[in-house]
């Protein structure tokens, strides 16, 4: 009997050294990933199997966990990642990197370079056939001249999700602290190398606000939306203020400020489509036009009143292609209402498929506040820069 006491007590004492030997060694700050990437990291890149459609390496996983849960946003996403999806836990992880791919049936899974007695606990998937060593120097390329962060995401060029909104393969450094989470990320670049800029400032009070130096293609959308070729006066560059949308009609109707410069080119052109909108007014098109601040400014509703009273805030990153504001609180809802709207997916087909993109990135990040973005060439990659600031 003593000696099984004895016995007991020793395999106690050695479950007790283990649990604390597990979490003494689980890190709660970690370095990051840093670029260019170390030897280590470009190792474990090596390992992403070729059935990968997106990839993210994580130094210090644990250590990127903890940060996770100290973020409002990402505090509930992770724990909504949880219920679907099943991770190793921080104390299996300890000071290891973590490499996570998705397949291209949307299956998660993922590799943990722990240490050997955490391995006992971690069940690795088997990687399979690794990328060709070309197509991984062009990623390590490609993210050199990265920000250092916490992660390294890579969508590959197959990859067809919603973020990054550029070309593929995209490379994203992801910063996550508990006021905010900033992501950079750099795609190749067009064969358009003109450096296009905007100078935007972005007004106070509304829900969606763009400036972009020459007019995307979805532009043309909203022709049908304001019932006035509003795409005329845009195709140069100017900015679009967005304060509600009139979700409930058969073709929802965005209630905003569309502004350009006063310039005289511009001017003809804007005076040219407010002489034709107002022709339109006996069909219910009603047209509101003011100047301010060297801008032109026009609406089809009483927002204009709005705009004029509102502070302009200038943009968080000085210029680029285009830049976006957006109040995530009050743009979500209508986003979901957006992307289940028949009459947008008919009519302004660009416009849907934009709201359904964007509703799917910005659906989860209930707890956000305002998110910042804006895009830029800097004749070699296309970079995008993104804040995602908490409440």
């Amino acid at each position: 009997m003593r000696k099984l006491v004895v016995i007991v007590i020793v395999l106690v004492a050695i479950a007790a050294g283990v649990a604390a030997y597990l979490f003494l060694t689980t890190p709660r700050q970690g370095a990051g990933v840093r670029f260019p990437l170390s030897d280590a990291d470009r190792a474990l890149l090596a390992r992403v199997p070729a059935s990968a459609e997106a990839f993210a390496l994580i130094p210090t996983a644990a250590a990127f966990e903890a940060k996770l849960r100290a973020n409002p946003i990402t505090r509930q996403a992770i724990e909504s990642w949880e219920e679907k999806q099943t991770m190793p836990k921080r104390w299996m992880l300890g000071g290891a990197s973590l490499l996570v791919w998705r397949d291209a049936g949307g299956g998660i899974r993922y590799l943990v370079q722990a240490d050997p007695l955490r391995s006992l606990f971690v069940r690795n998937e088997a990687p399979g056939a690794p990328l060709e060593a070309a197509e991984l120097e062009t990623i390590v390329s490609l993210a050199s001249k990265l920000p250092n962060g916490d992660a390294l995401v890579v969508q590959r060029a197959q990859s067809r999700g919603a973020y990054p909104p550029m070309a593929r393969p995209a490379v994203t450094s992801l910063t996550i602290t508990p006021a905010a989470i900033d992501l950079t990320s750099r795609a190749p670049g067009t064969t358009d190398n003109r450096q296009l800029t905007t100078i935007p400032s972005f007004p106070q009070t509304a829900m969606l606000s763009a400036t972009f130096a020459e007019a995307p293609r979805l532009v043309d959308d909203l022709n049908r939306l304001f019932g006035a070729k509003v795409s005329s006066v845009l195709q140069q560059g100017g900015s679009i203020a967005i304060y509600d949308v009139d979700a409930g009609k058969l073709l929802p109707r965005p209630l905003g400020v569309i502004a350009v410069p006063a310039d005289d080119a511009r001017r003809a052109a804007f005076n040219e489509l407010v002489e034709r909108a107002r022709q339109a007014e006996a069909i219910g098109v009603r047209v509101r036009t003011a100047e301010k601040d060297g801008m032109l400014l026009l609406s089809f509703d009483d927002s204009l009143d709005t705009y004029l009273k509102d502070r302009l805030e200038p943009a968080r990153w000085p210029g680029g292609r285009w830049a976006v504001r957006i109040d995530a609180q009050r743009l979500a809802p209508v986003l979901r209402k957006l992307s289940d709207s028949i009459g947008l997916r008919i009519a302004s087909p660009r416009l849907f498929r934009s709201a359904r993109d964007l509703q799917r990135w910005i659906g989860g990040l209930e707890r956000a506040s305002v998110i910042d973005a804006t895009a830029a060439d800097d004749g070699a990659s296309e970079v995008l820069e993104v804040r995602i600031a908490a409440k």
